[in-house]
């Protein structure tokens, strides 16, 4: 297991990670490059293998957990998912996102920026969430310079982040990564 520290410096390093968000995802990540995932679908039943599978040959793999059927926004799905493989986790919920990172998790807080009232929230749901990384989506661009100049805590974008021009944008606003389920933008 990575400290916070380590997987900041490969997130950086790798600054395009993999969207995965379905089965046939899971051989075109294996051929390439990145050796950062973020898992975007999967079911109570399947995710410790996808996770397994991603482990033998990505170094980091993270987990959007309100994205995985059958899972919901309790404590247990954490103490699940330490079971595993995985070296952190995404969501949207900032109480689960707390949990986790007491239990030693790394944390990915996904905000959906829809208007300026849900920008504002940002900071209030930080202080709850205290999650090691933001992840804003969609990834507009002047939405990433925004939360770049007001917070600290590093950003990923995602979402509509679908050509070269927007990742090196989103990149050059402040951004340390994007994601992408774009799968040309992968090899970029």
């Amino acid at each position: 297991m990575y400290n916070k520290r380590e997987m900041l410096q490969l997130i950086e390093e790798n600054p395009v990670i993999l969207g995965i968000n379905q089965e046939s995802d899971l051989k075109l990540a294996a051929k390439n490059e990145s050796q950062v995932v973020f898992t975007l679908f999967g079911s109570i039943s399947d995710i410790s293998n996808t996770i397994h599978q991603l482990k033998k040959q990505k170094q980091l793999v993270f987990v959007n957990i309100d994205m995985v059927d059958g899972f919901s926004p309790r404590n247990s799905v954490i103490d699940f998912l330490k079971t595993t493989e995985l070296d952190g986790i995404i969501s949207s919920k900032p109480s689960i996102l707390r949990y986790a990172k007491e239990q030693g998790l790394f944390t990915i807080h996904r905000f959906f920026i829809l208007d300026s009232s849900s920008w504002r929230s940002i900071e209030r749901q930080l202080e709850i969430s205290q999650a090691d990384i933001i992840n804003i989506a969609p990834g507009w661009t002047k939405v990433i310079q925004w939360t770049a100049e007001r917070f600290s805590t590093p950003i990923i974008s995602s979402g509509l982040v679908c050509d070269k021009e927007i990742v090196i944008e989103n990149l050059n606003a402040g951004a340390i990564a994007i994601c992408t389920t774009n799968h040309n933008v992968w090899d970029m």
